[in-house]
């Protein structure tokens, strides 16, 4: 996984945030072997890659004190199966997106809060 996020991306919003990321995940062999052998079983024919990439960009939106809505996008590059083990074809790419809201209760509160 590789990224960065920025803090106050504008002069106007300092408590914002701007983000990037990336993560690649390798499937072990006996992953991918239970993979083709499920998809097999299936009646499928398509190969089962043996490694994932997700991108995502995210923009975190302080709201209000502890309030932080942070829509997102996410790429995801050879999406495998593990969820669904026995689906009979290969995941196409994914577009997906996303929205976070994020609560802090003690700021919420008006307890002191750590930077």
């Amino acid at each position: 996984m590789l990224g960065f996020v920025l803090t106050g991306p504008f002069e106007s919003r300092p408590d914002d945030t701007f983000g990037i990321v990336g993560s690649y995940i390798q499937l072990g062999p006996r992953e991918v072997d239970f993979l083709r052998a499920s998809r097999a079983a299936a009646g499928g024919t398509d190969p089962v890659h043996n490694a994932e990439s997700i991108f995502e960009i995210n923009y975190g939106y302080k709201v209000a004190r502890g309030i932080k809505v942070s829509p997102n996008i996410q790429y995801v590059l050879d999406p495998d199966n593990i969820l669904r083990p026995g689906a009979a074809h290969q995941s196409k790419d994914i577009l997906a997106f996303g929205v976070r809201l994020s609560v802090e209760l003690g700021a919420v509160l008006g307890f002191p809060v750590w930077r």
